[in-house]
């Protein structure tokens, strides 16, 4: 088999490997989640304290909540990305 053949098969293999939903991935996304709904809380309540102009606007708050997920994102699905595979011959 040749090396590309190799490496085409490891590949698809961690992308199975990553697709595949198990209960500690789901509860490690559950603890991010968590985690990403405590960052949002922090902020809003920070937010509302020191009583900032548009703490009341919805649209304002929704555009925060997007803005925190979109830079959250990566970290939130880590589990479901392969892996790098290791160049170990």
């Amino acid at each position: 088999m040749s090396r590309k053949n190799k490496d085409r098969k490891v590949r698809e293999e961690a992308l199975r490997e990553a697709r595949r939903i198990t209960p500690g991935k789901l509860f490690r996304l559950l603890l991010k989640s968590l985690l990403f709904a405590l960052v949002v809380a922090v902020l809003f309540t920070i937010w509302a304290v020191n009583q900032w102009p548009g703490y009341d606007q919805w649209w304002l708050q929704l555009a925060l909540m997007v803005g925190v997920y979109v830079l959250a994102y990566r970290f939130l699905m880590s589990e479901f990305r392969p892996k790098a595979p290791s160049n170990k011959r």
